[in-house]
């Protein structure tokens, strides 16, 4: 299929179809995940994910983790540094623990079982982050979320980067020299990428074509391609660009608007609209597979709400907030 009617087609499928679900009062990140697996290849075949559909949803999935970055400030995590860690650790090990112990009890071995842990503490960033902002959660609690999700999404993606490196080499980093690879990442980027990043901003000043916006485009693909460099998921990058940007960026309205315009109106949706392409729900109902996949879905489920909830609780937040703030 040629490019353009492709490119028609999903715009069409990630805007019209959403718009009309919503008006049952289904969120508008339900709704364009929903229309991927309505029009994809495991249901009626409308759409399939071709490369170019893969490369732009690996982008929007960089833009959703350096908007939400954006949207959390250090400042504030310095001063709600206890909350989020109460709430993040429970979070993050009640479901990693859930996850190993399964893993025992149906016989997988210890890697195997290490594996269904940490895809357990992972949470669904890619959902859970358009959603707050669809819903205007409270900021507070929004950067209490987005700081949490972060630090089990890293968290995790290190530990299975360490897992499968520890299993086949899957970067160029010796396992013992990765954490240090990992420091001094980290140390470049909250050290001289805010510096690079106001040269560039200074340099583009002038410039009637936009390129303050175009030396944003730079600094998140640096930063992600040295993420992806290192073994750690792009994403990863994506967001310790925005975090670190952060502050710059946020007294540059105009700049955030412009932003905003190629994340949420444009590649977010199709990163959406692939997800619902390439998720296979028959699978959950195969009598082979349907036993064990309801035991992993409610293991999960179980697992999120428990710690999510408890760790909200001793965070302090209400009770009404707690039972919202499960992941």
């Amino acid at each position: 299929m040629d490019y353009l009617p492709l490119f028609l087609i999903w715009i069409a499928a990630a805007f019209l179809l959403p718009e009309m679900l919503r008006k049952f009062r289904i969120p508008w990140v339900t709704a364009v995940i929903f229309t991927g697996m309505l029009l994809g290849p495991y249901g009626l075949g409308v759409i399939h994910p071709e490369e170019a559909m893969i490369f732009l949803s690996s982008l929007g999935l960089i833009f959703l983790m350096f908007t939400a970055g954006l949207d959390t400030k250090i400042s504030f995590l310095r001063e709600a540094g206890k909350e989020t860690v109460f709430y993040t650790v429970l979070n993050f090990c009640v479901p990693f623990a859930t996850g190993c112990l399964l893993g025992i009890g149906l016989g997988l071995d210890v890697f195997a079982s290490l594996i269904l842990g940490t895809c357990f503490s992972s949470s669904s960033v890619g959902i859970i982050i358009p959603l707050l902002k669809e819903l205007e959660v409270e900021s507070k609690i929004k950067s209490t979320i987005t700081a949490t999700i972060f630090i089990e999404d890293v968290t995790s993606l290190v530990l299975l980067a360490i897992l499968l490196q520890a299993k086949t080499p899957i970067s160029p980093i010796p396992l013992p020299l990765f954490p240090i690879a990992l420091l001094f990442f980290l140390a470049i980027i909250f050290i001289l990428i805010p510096r690079l990043q106001g040269i560039f901003l200074r340099l583009g000043k002038s410039d009637v074509f936009g390129a303050e916006l175009r030396s944003v485009l730079l600094t998140l693909a640096l930063v992600s391609f040295m993420a992806e460099l290192i073994g750690v998921h792009a994403m990863v990058g994506g967001f310790l660009a925005g975090l670190t940007l952060s502050n710059l960026l946020g007294k540059r309205e105009e700049l955030g608007k412009k932003i905003l315009s190629i994340s949420y109106r444009f590649l977010i949706p199709i990163f959406l609209l692939n997800l619902g392409l390439t998720t296979d729900i028959k699978l959950l109902f195969s009598p082979k597979d349907a036993v064990l996949a309801c035991l992993v879905i409610v293991s999960l489920i179980a697992s999120k709400v428990l710690g999510g909830f408890l760790g909200a609780r001793i965070a302090k937040f209400p009770l009404k907030t707690s039972l919202g703030m499960v992941l």
